[in-house]
This record gives C-alpha cells, sequence and structure tokens, in this order.
C-alpha cells in the first residue's frame, strides 16, 4: 500500500468511526424513552451508520484517483503505475460491493425482519413465535431482491448501443454476471430512494434554512395566545353550567362541555411547557445564539440556492451536450456550462482535505435536509400520516422505516451527486493530461502549460482514471438506459417539488417553543386534531342556541 492509500483510508475510517457515532446519537435523540426495542434500535444505528459510511468513499474514491497525476506535468506520478492503479480500483470496488451488498441486506432482510419482530410483540408471544412470525413476513422482501438479482444476471445491455469510439464507454459495456447483479439491485433501490429524495429532501432543503432564518415563535406572545384560550374556554364552560343550574343538561351540552374540558386540559398542558420552557437555560442560550443561528440560515440557504442552480444548469447541459442522449441515459462528457458547485471543488480538489470536508459537509446537508423533510412531513402513505418523527418520542417501528427512508434517499444521493451536483469533480476529481504528444510517444507541456487540460471521458486512459463510483453509476445508465432516463427526469421533477417545499416554507408560520416538551405529553398531531374538533363542535352547538347565547359567549 502506497503512503497516499495508507492517509486515505486513514481519514476514511475516522469519517466511519464518526459515521457510527453520529447514528448513535442520531437515534438516541429521536427514539420513544418509553417504548424501545433494543434490536430495532441496533438495526436502526448500524444502517444509518453504513449508509454514511458508503457515502464517505465517494471523497476517498476522488482523492485517490486525484492522487496518481502531476498536476504541474499532466502526466502519471512515477508511483502511480498500471499495477498500482488497478490495485487500487480493485480494492476501492471490493468495498464498494461490501457496502452495497450490505446495505440491500438492511433493505431487503434486517429491516423489514426488525419492524415485523417488534410488531409480534404481546403478552402471550414467546420470543421463538415472534421470530418465526417475522420470518414469515419477512420472505416476502427476501422473494423479492432474489427475483431482482436472477433478473439483473440475465440482463443484457441494450441492443441499441450508441457507436461511440471510446475506451471509457467500451469498459462500461464489460462486466461480470456477478457485477450485472449486483448493479441491477443497486439501480433499483436508487430507483426507490429517488422518490424519496423527491419527496423529502427537495422540500427539506428550503424548510431547513428557511426555518432557521425564521426561528422559533416568540415565546411571550405565545403564552399570551395559549394564555386567552384557556380563559376564553373557561368562560365557555361557565356560560354553559349557568344556564343549566338545578336542571339536567341535555347530552348535546354535555358533549360540548366535555370537549372544552379535553381542550382546557391539553392548553393548560402547553401553558406549563411554556412556563417551564421560559425559565429554562437552553432558552436564554438560544435567544443569544439567535443572531448567530440567522446567520446560518442564511448560509445555507445560499448554500441551497447554488445547489438547485448547479443541478438545473447540469440538466439543461446536458439536452445538447449529452453523448448519445437518452440512448445513454444523458451521460455527458463535462459540464459545457458553468457549475459552481463542480467548479469550486476543482479549484479546492488541490489542497487535501480541503474538499474531502467539503464533500462530508455536502453529503451531511443533504441528510439533515432529508431528516428535516421528514420531521415535517412524517412519514405518510398517500394522506395518511404512518409515523410522526419527535425528540424523544418515535416509536421504534417509525425509527426503522426513517432509517430505510434515509438510506434510500442516500443512495440516490449517489448518483445525485456523480451526475448533475459535481459530475466533472466526480469523475475525475483534479486529474488534468498534457495534451501534446512527441515523437517518441512521450507527453511533456513543460514549455506549454496551456497544452494541460482537465480529464474528461475524452481523455487519454492512460492518465485519466475514473472514479469507482462514477464507473458503477455510468454502467447502470449505459447498460440500462430506463434508468438513465427515469433518473435524468427525476431531476426535474426534484426542482419542482423544491420550489413547491419553497413557497409553503416562505408562508409557514415560525417553530412553536414548546413542541418537543408537549410531545411527553400528547403527540401534537392528535392535539390538533383534538382542538379542531373541539372548536368545531363548539360551533355547532353555537350555532343552535339562539343568537342571545352566541352574544353571551362572544
Amino acid at each position: 500500500m502506497t503512503a497516499v492509500e495508507g492517509i486515505a483510508w486513514t481519514v476514511y475510517g475516522i469519517i466511519a468511526l464518526t459515521s457510527f457515532f453520529l447514528s448513535v446519537l442520531f437515534t438516541r435523540y429521536f427514539q420513544n424513552k418509553y417504548e424501545t426495542e433494543f434490536f430495532a434500535t441496533v438495526v436502526t444505528i448500524l444502517a444509518l451508520g453504513l449508509v454514511f459510511s458508503t457515502l464517505c468513499l465517494l471523497p476517498v474514491d476522488i482523492f485517490l484517483v486525484s492522487s496518481t497525476v502531476d498536476v504541474s506535468k499532466g502526466i502519471k506520478k512515477e508511483w502511480a503505475t498500471e499495477q498500482v492503479i488497478q490495485r487500487m480500483t480493485f480494492t476501492m470496488s471490493i468495498v464498494y460491493y461490501v457496502c452495497y451488498g450490505l446495505i440491500t441486506v438492511f433493505s431487503f432482510i434486517l429491516i423489514p425482519f426488525a419492524y415485523f419482530f417488534y410488531e409480534e410483540f404481546g403478552e402471550d408471544q414467546s420470543n421463538k413465535d415472534r421470530i418465526f412470525g417475522a420470518l414469515k413476513y419477512t420472505s416476502f422482501f427476501i422473494v423479492i431482491s432474489v427475483l431482482l438479482s436472477i433478473f439483473g444476471l440475465f440482463l443484457k445491455p441494450t441492443t441499441k448501443t450508441p457507436k461511440i469510439d471510446l475506451d471509457w464507454f467500451r469498459k462500461l459495456l464489460t462486466d461480470s454476471n456477478g457485477e450485472k447483479a449486483i448493479t441491477f439491485v443497486i439501480a433499483c433501490l436508487i430507483l426507490l430512494g429517488m422518490l424519496v429524495f423527491i419527496g423529502y429532501t427537495a422540500p427539506g432543503l428550503s424548510l431547513l434554512p428557511i426555518s432557521l432564518i425564521k426561528g422559533r415563535k416568540g415565546i411571550d406572545a405565545e403564552q399570551e395566545d395559549v394564555e386567552n384560550r384557556v380563559a376564553a374556554n373557561k368562560e365557555r364552560q361557565r356560560v354553559i353550567r349557568s344556564r343549566y343550574i338545578g336542571r339536567n343538561m341535555p347530552k348535546t351540552e354535555a358533549d360540548v362541555l366535555d370537549s372544552l374540558e379535553d381542550e382546557e386540559r391539553v392548553l393548560s398542558r402547553r401553558l406549563r411547557a411554556i412556563l417551564v420552557d421560559k425559565t429554562s437555560l437552553s432558552t436564554k442560550i438560544i435567544m443569544y445564539l439567535r443572531p448567530f443561528e440567522f446567520l446560518l440560515g442564511m448560509f445555507l440557504l445560499c448554500v441551497t440556492l447554488v445547489l438547485v442552480v448547479s443541478i438545473f444548469l447540469t440538466i439543461v447541459d446536458k439536452i445538447a451536450s449529452s453523448l448519445c442522449g437518452s440512448q445513454c441515459g444523458y451521460v455527458i462528457n463535462h459540464p459545457n456550462l458553468f457549475n459552481p458547485i463542480n467548479y469550486i471543488f476543482v479549484k479546492v480538489s488541490t489542497i487535501f482535505p480541503l474538499d474531502y470536508i467539503f464533500m462530508v459537509g455536502l453529503i451531511l446537508y443533504f441528510f439533515l435536509a432529508t431528516m428535516s423533510g421528514v420531521i415535517y412531513i412524517g412519514i405518510r402513505f398517500l394522506w395518511i400520516t404512518l409515523f410522526k418523527i419527535r425528540k424523544g418520542a418515535t416509536a421504534p417501528q417509525g425509527l426503522l422505516v426513517t432509517a430505510l427512508l434515509l438510506t434510500l434517499s442516500l443512495l440516490a444521493l449517489n448518483y445525485t451527486m456523480t451526475t448533475t451536483v459535481a459530475p466533472g469533480y466526480t469523475h475525475f476529481g483534479s486529474q488534468v493530461y498534457c495534451n501534446q504528444t512527441l515523437v517518441n510517444g512521450h507527453r511533456d507541456c513543460t514549455d506549454h502549460n496551456e497544452l494541460i487540460v482537465r480529464c474528461d471521458v475524452f481523455g487519454p486512459t492512460d492518465i485519466c482514471t475514473p472514479t469507482v463510483s462514477s464507473t458503477m453509476i455510468d454502467r447502470i445508465i449505459v447498460n440500462t438506459p430506463f434508468f438513465g432516463i427515469f433518473f435524468y427526469y427525476s431531476q426535474w421533477v426534484f426542482l419542482v417539488v423544491f420550489l413547491i417545499g419553497f413557497v409553503i416554507a416562505l408562508f409557514k408560520r415560525p417553530r412553536n417553543n414548546v413542541d418537543a416538551d408537549l410531545q411527553e405529553l400528547v403527540d401534537d398531531e392528535e392535539e390538533e386534531e383534538l382542538l379542531d374538533r373541539r372548536r368545531n363542535s363548539h360551533r355547532h352547538s353555537i350555532a343552535g342556541s339562539g343568537s342571545g347565547y352566541y352574544q353571551t359567549l362572544t
């Protein structure tokens, strides 16, 4: 192993361990304090840590191929022989396939099994019964994964292969049967992940920064609002009771009174939580940190806008500059239109580990945006909310489904980073080549630095080495153009959903101060439904009680 490989893998090991540590903190932060399941918690932590570790392979991959070229001469470094490069790419491929294989196992086996294992819990259920019950339902997912693997094994590349005389392109069409099976399953997972990426990450990219800019609702104003509602509620109860002193109360009025009492209990709990929160140290700290929260929100909003512009310019560029259009999934040589993110990465790629830090930070930002989308939207099936993600109040099943959604979305992020956000950088890193060949066959640009150009798919393969990650993604979309077309148009849908989420985030009210505290007492959504139901019921009661009664209440 060369010194460069040693440095890269050491840094990756630190990042991977940090990823698992962050997964532990994430799970502990959201899991229900009173309803936990050890196996579900462990599976959630391992799944999140695994997918983070897989994504962190991308900057390692880029760094390794970039380090093989002397950027001042545009030729390979002396130590970067063909054997060394083959060993590096082979090692990276093995690590990628192991990670993707484990992700497949978690997605199709472990996460479903942990979900159904928890669902089988009961007083009269032994662990053996729970295991057999969980296996019965998990077998459906296992059958799907096996069928996908078999289908990918016998899948042949498209018969309408475009005639492109490039060594890079020919290598994409040659892979083993095992690679075909694995890459097809990966492509199916990325396809599912693209739906999650559109549904949660796109709105999350606007919800996260704008919520930081708006901050929280003023705690004094929130306290005053709740106190007024409590006072109005008690007055309504007093009026109803005063009307029926000494005689029986009709059932309709009794139901309204019960509803008002339930509403009073909810509002009282909220008021107590506000009073506790108002005097807490964390509230005072947040108040002092408010300017920094605003600045962070502005910075993240700028990052979001630059990301969206980069994606938009790249997918527009693919229409005009794709090597072979839809026949090979809109693969482009390099961005002809200016791509801000790609430009920044290329410029800082010569300063190790600055580009590595930027890449990890960008991946982390996408994760936080996806998490923000999941928290705001909830885990839904169409219009039905299945789980709400809240601090200290998320059910084990909700954690498992969240882990699966994040896993799939981060797989889709791998495609997005490679093909639209920074396609040039993620394909060849900072590699350049001397575009002048002497009579003896050697390249020499000592006196002609202007002839040192960036590597692309037309560059010489003996100098320009594509990253393993980009090769895997390009192989998927070239061999099966259906995936390439679907992924390409998904980026357009992503931008549309982002714009919708951006408009909603602009008009969304600031966050309440006591949502997390109140969650220990009653679920937010149930509370709002309860209050709405009480108000509607009371309104109908008022409408049927006469104008004098209405005037008294108002």
